[in-house]
């Protein structure tokens, strides 16, 4: 049986001086005070975030709002000038689908891409001419969407995407490649190749419905000729255009336009005579008006500036003959007056 001087011995080996159980405690007390700080650095980080939100003015300066646009069908949203094709992609689908997509609401605006923002996200999708070698990302990966070819490079800022819509030679004048563009607005943005992927599906299932491919382009841009029923060139394919001014080239001539030279770009040619839209144009410096609208009179030609814009949208018309008079027989046609 142990006895009281047993006790006090057990007790002698298991003390420790006061200075280990002092250290002890200011130990405890650092740790709990360095925890505090970064629980309150972290606080004040989150509070210095700015705040995500839409922007306050919309569109943006370099911006168009949305406006109603003809709708493409097979391979022609392939054949669309840059603005036109901006509408449809982002009238490809509905706002909601948008929405869904990109994870809150999105404002959309065209201009030479359809863009569209949320409070996270800045976002673009446009047609180009072929599949990028290289990105402001890096190398691009190859891979499929929706079945077809496509390159993808992605890092912690965002996603491009590029998926070839089309099988043409580039350089030819058509812009096959659907290129979408997902990037954070103030801060990284986790899951941005799963959002461009499925941005860029629903585009072609909305842009790409089944209707017509592109005619066969020749080496100097030439299409073979189709007969199309007369009506307005604005929004329509290039090909389309230019079937349209043949049609109109031949009644103002008052000849049958079989013989007529169509081209991809917009243009055709018939009996000495070449009408040619563009859209984007040298500026246009009016010396008259024909069919109302400012037009340019000398010996190149006749150019008729069919917006406000005198660097925007023309049809310009050379050759021989009376081309003013020829203008303005095509011109209203052409404009759906």
């Amino acid at each position: 049986m142990a006895t009281p001087h047993d006790y006090r011995a057990i007790a002698r080996k298991t003390d420790r001086p006061m200075w280990i159980w002092a250290g002890c405690a200011l130990t405890s007390v650092l740790l709990l005070f360095g925890v505090g700080i970064v629980v309150a650095i972290t606080v004040l980080n989150e509070n210095d975030e700015p705040e995500a939100k839409l922007p306050a003015v919309w569109p943006s300066t370099s911006g168009q709002a949305l406006r109603p646009v003809l709708m493409p069908t097979g391979e022609m949203v392939a054949a669309l000038t840059d603005e036109t094709g901006a509408q449809v992609l982002c009238q490809a689908i509905p706002e909601q689908r948008w929405e869904e997509i990109l994870g809150g609401p999105t404002l959309l605006e065209a201009g030479r891409s359809c863009h569209a923002v949320t409070a996270k996200l800045d976002v673009s999708a446009q047609m180009i001419a072929a599949l990028p070698e290289d990105t402001s990302r890096g190398m691009p990966t190859r891979t499929t969407v929706a079945g077809k070819l496509a390159v993808i490079a992605t890092d912690k800022d965002g996603t491009s995407l590029s998926v070839e819509l089309v099988e043409v030679a580039p350089h030819n004048g058509a812009s096959p490649v659907l290129h979408v563009s997902v990037r954070g607005r103030i801060t990284e943005s986790p899951g941005s190749e799963e959002k461009a992927r499925a941005l860029a599906e629903a585009l072609i299932a909305g842009a790409m419905p089944s209707g017509p491919k592109l005619p066969k382009i020749g080496e100097d841009g030439e299409i073979p000729l189709e007969k199309t029923e007369p009506g307005p060139i604005k929004d329509r394919p290039l090909p389309v255009i230019s079937w349209l001014l043949c049609g109109e080239l031949g009644r103002a001539l008052g000849v049958p336009a079989d013989k007529a030279k169509p081209n991809f770009f917009a243009a055709c040619e018939l009996n000495g005579v070449t009408a040619d839209y563009s859209a984007l144009s040298s500026a246009v410096v009016p010396t008259t008006t024909i069919a109302g609208l400012p037009a340019q009179v000398d010996g190149r030609g006749v150019v008729v500036q069919l917006t406000d814009d005198p660097d925007g949208q023309t049809l310009k018309f050379k050759g021989t003959g009376d081309l003013p008079a020829l203008a303005e027989k095509m011109v209203p046609p052409l404009l759906g007056r």
